[in-house]
């Protein structure tokens, strides 16, 4: 085996300029990608349409209508669950205060090697420190909004161009390829749609079922805004791996410091645990897996680095754009190592014995 200095120089470099690249253009790429996944969930539709007879422009406006108007709609009713929990802030953040100075008033009087602090102390660090927190938060808060109605409104625009100029688009791009390879090039990029097209209407599906399941639980419990707790760690789960955390601490937290008995935070844990254990065991896998066809390190991998590239949008698009990225991989010959390192781990014929013993089981 030889080894190519050159090359791999080359391929380090470009991997970086790539990085650098989808960091500083991240205001445009963003969008970019938002409106490729919009595109290659509704083409199947339009298309659809188009065969009832709509024209190009009336075929592409009528989804995209319902699918504002369905954004809108889980935007109102979570402004106005966050408007209700607003206006309990003060007194929540008081008993999160009174909560907080306890807790360490506790570990200083229990543990000897952390310097004894007086409760007035405590209580007034964790006053300013929620203090500050608040600007922060609203501030935070309203550059996140402005962001997110700017990344929406020019992903629609892009989804509608994208959807007006697919067919041209998909004869420019399959000139990349050689006319005798051209047929299997264009199967490549329908490929590609399909897996982001799947990934996303089975995640679509998933959170809808999750939101139930977790609105419900906590219905049962008791707690204040089922609704919008089960629907907000549902949407989370778009995240893989972290989302679900945080989606259920919240409800946690709120439920540990709002109610004095701590059988609502233990009832609340209860839930997501087996709300996790249902989405784990049987409806992922059910609904979504099999189209991502990448193992777990680089699914880890792909989650990390959309965060640190592109932050919340990252961690939400980069496992689906590294789904179909392998795709692309395994076109090429040069590439197909890397598909294949990017790929799940094949089974052994033991694993085979025992998968086909858990179908008959099933089955009966």
């Amino acid at each position: 085996m030889n080894l190519s200095f050159s090359k791999l120089f080359y391929s380090l470099a470009s991997m970086a300029l790539l990085i650098a690249l989808l960091y500083l253009g991240k205001s445009l790429f963003i969008p970019m990608a938002f409106a490729m996944i919009f595109a290659f969930i509704l083409y199947p539709i339009v298309k659809w349409l188009q065969k009832k007879g709509f024209n190009q422009v009336l075929a592409i406006a009528s989804p995209m209508v319902s699918e504002v108007v369905l954004i809108l709609g889980v935007i109102v009713l979570f402004s106005s669950q966050i408007v209700k929990i607003a206006s309990e802030y003060d007194n929540f953040l008081s008993k999160l205060r009174t909560t907080w100075e306890s807790s360490l008033s506790y570990i200083n009087n229990k543990i000897g090697i952390i310097p004894d602090l007086e409760s007035k102390n405590l209580l007034d660090q964790v006053s300013n420190y929620f203090a500050d927190s608040g600007f922060v938060i609203i501030s935070d808060t309203i550059a996140f909004t402005s962001s997110f109605f700017s990344y929406l409104l020019l992903s629609l625009i892009l989804t509608f161009l994208f959807l007006f100029y697919h067919a041209h688009l998909t004869r420019s791009l399959a000139l990349v390829a050689t006319e005798e390879k051209r047929k299997g090039f264009i199967q490549m990029l329908k490929n590609v749609q399909q897996v982001g097209q799947k990934y996303f209407t089975g995640m679509g599906l998933l959170i809808l079922v999750l939101s139930l399941l977790n609105s419900i639980g906590l219905l049962v419990v008791g707690i204040d805004y089922p609704f919008f707790f089960g629907f907000l760690a549902g949407i989370l789960a778009f995240i893989p791996y972290v989302g679900t955390i945080v989606g259920g601490l919240l409800p946690t937290l709120y439920a540990f410091v709002t109610y004095d008995s701590y059988w609502y935070p233990l009832g609340v844990i209860f839930v997501f645990w087996v709300v996790q254990f249902l989405e784990g065991n049987f409806l992922s896998p059910k609904i979504v897996g099999g189209h991502m066809h990448i193992n777990a390190l680089v699914s880890i991998l792909s989650l990390i680095a959309g965060g640190m590239i592109w932050g919340l949008p990252g961690m939400i698009l980069f496992l689906p754009m590294t789904a179909m990225l392998k795709v692309v991989f395994d076109y090429y010959e040069n590439l197909k190592p890397v598909a294949a390192l990017m790929g799940e781990r094949p089974e052994t014929s033991k694993e085979n014995k025992l998968i086909a013993k858990l179908n008959k089981l099933f089955q009966k």
